[in-house]
């Protein structure tokens, strides 16, 4: 059964590490790939969350990448074409044909990569970690999801999670003024009450997390 895993992956020599050291706040949220050549993919990047000049600047400067281009200037934000220079010393996207893996979300920050992707099988999710730990990346795993067509994976939800915002939803807690009270949902949950309250906020941080996504592409 396939799984889809949440990961950060650290290096200096990643693309556009130089240029996101140069404007630390700025927040990338990788749009699409396109790897006819997977050494040399074109990525285009929406930008949000720093100082646009100076990241604009550093991507002139930065190796890794060539003929940045600005595509889109909003507001609050910027969507970018670059492609992954000859000079790149690390490029992950091999990696992800090696094994069958499929990006559904990448955002690139400070931190690192911060990534989630859909494999063929756990196997596959080790074997990837073993080529990037070759590569002398650092990949930290957060979390790993069933991979069937269910909804608790759909929005990266577990059961129990799942459970308790549905029946949070059904018995009118989301309501105002609230018709059931937390501990009246712990009740029938078997759980504490302080239990209840944890999966409540996980559950709505991940199901905002996944179907709103970054504040780079919020409503316009």
């Amino acid at each position: 059964m396939s799984c889809i895993a949440d990961f950060i992956i650290r290096s200096p020599d990643l693309p556009l590490a130089a240029a996101i050291e140069r404007a630390p706040a700025m927040r990338l949220e990788v749009e699409q790939a396109i790897a006819t050549d997977p050494e040399r993919p074109v990525l285009f990047l929406w930008a949000c969350g720093g100082d646009f000049d100076t990241f604009e600047a550093a991507m002139e400067s930065d190796e890794t990448v060539t003929d940045p281009e600005l595509m889109e200037s909003l507001s609050d934000r910027r969507l970018y074409r670059v492609q992954v220079s000859e000079d790149a010393e690390v490029v992950i996207y091999p990696n992800d044909i090696e094994v069958g893996a499929s990006r559904l979300n990448v955002t690139v920050t400070s931190d690192g990569v911060h990534t989630r992707m859909r494999f063929p099988d756990r196997d596959a999710l080790i074997q990837y970690r073993e080529l990037c730990r070759e590569m002398g990346l650092e990949m930290s795993v957060h979390r790993i999801y069933r991979g069937d067509s269910g909804d608790s994976t759909r929005y990266g939800l577990s059961d129990k999670q799942r459970r308790v915002l549905m029946l949070a939803a059904e018995q009118g807690y989301f309501d105002v003024p609230r018709n059931v009270a937390l501990s009246d949902l712990a009740d029938e949950l078997g759980i504490s009450p302080q239990s209840t309250s944890e999966r409540l906020r996980r559950g709505i941080d991940q199901l905002v997390s996944t179907t709103l996504g970054s504040d780079c592409l919020s409503e316009q």
